[in-house]
């Protein structure tokens, strides 16, 4: 149980870690009234900046999950990977939602489907 609990948990980190990447790619920065009086630079460095201590708590959470322990932040992880999908499913309504296309919706999904699988894990752990 523990490498599968592992193997799912990097798939879990591998969708979160590629949907910065689509979020840098399709400016999400811009879905985001409260900084859009900004210059877009500005905007892009804000983005940029609060995403270095996110890609750190990845990496943490997998590094964590690799020696099981901090299962609290593990569960706050899995969580939040369902409920990022509802976020994201309730954003489609916007008007400035940038992730429309299937494959930002896969690796939305992706995370959100490897998130709960690991609950179900953890449940049996």
């Amino acid at each position: 149980m523990k490498s599968l609990i592992v193997i799912i948990t990097s798939l879990n980190v591998m969708f979160l870690i590629m949907h910065e990447y689509d979020a840098f790619y399709r400016g999400e920065w811009k879905m985001f009234k409260f900084i859009n009086k900004l210059k877009d630079s500005t905007q892009f460095l804000i983005f940029f900046y609060l995403h270095i201590p996110i890609t750190l708590l990845c990496l943490y959470y997998f590094w964590t999950t690799i020696n099981f322990n901090n299962f609290l932040l593990w569960i706050i992880i899995n969580i939040f990977s369902i409920l990022h999908l509802i976020i994201h499913l309730i954003a489609r309504m916007w008007n400035s939602n940038v992730f429309k296309s299937i494959n930002s919706f896969f690796i939305i999904a992706g995370s959100a489907i490897t998130g709960l699988i690991n609950l179900i894990i953890f449940r049996y752990y």
